[in-house]
């Protein structure tokens, strides 16, 4: 093979570099601009470093049951317990009553979980963290009461919600 020279090595060299940065150029100019992605997550109230909380517990402690004589009204202790190491506030507390069991834990179907009703809690309870509250709320007993009812127990749903004290 022929060389070319030093002269003319030079200057092909340099052609090839000046079109290599050519293309390289007209590439870039015509690349569409980076999209950002979307966001995957969102941040509540703005509050970015506040950890979860955990649910707070809720035990019925009242031990003896609420007579269903009609038009009665009765009362059931619950302890509100903290498991969070920081304060919290329980901004609702409710209990739905469901439906009625015999002494063998069958349903009684005569019986309505609406003869019993109680009252959610209208006050706010601050729980320090670690700790444990106790709360009363009221239990009405409907003023017409069927037979079906007698000796029988309403099972209680609680359910609360809280937020950081």
């Amino acid at each position: 093979m022929r060389s070319l020279g030093p002269r003319l090595e030079i200057a092909v060299s340099l052609t090839i570099l000046m079109v290599g940065a050519a293309v390289v150029a007209a590439m870039h100019l015509t690349w569409p601009e980076q999209q950002l992605p979307a966001m995957a997550y969102s941040v509540s109230s703005g509050e970015s470093d506040i950890q979860q909380l955990k649910p707070f517990e809720i035990n019925d402690i009242s031990g003896a049951a609420v007579e269903l004589t009609p038009g009665a009204e009765g009362e059931r202790k619950v302890r509100l317990s903290n498991p969070n190491p920081v304060d919290i506030i329980v901004e609702s507390l409710s209990a739905v009553p469901g439906q009625p069991l015999d002494a063998s834990q069958k349903r009684v179907a005569g019986c309505p979980a609406g003869v019993l009703s109680v009252v959610p809690l209208k006050d706010i309870v601050e729980i320090p963290a670690g700790g444990a509250v106790e709360v009363t709320m009221k239990v009405q007993v409907s003023d017409d009461v069927p037979a079906a009812c007698s000796d029988l127990v309403f099972p209680l749903t609680y359910s609360g919600r809280a937020k950081h004290a």
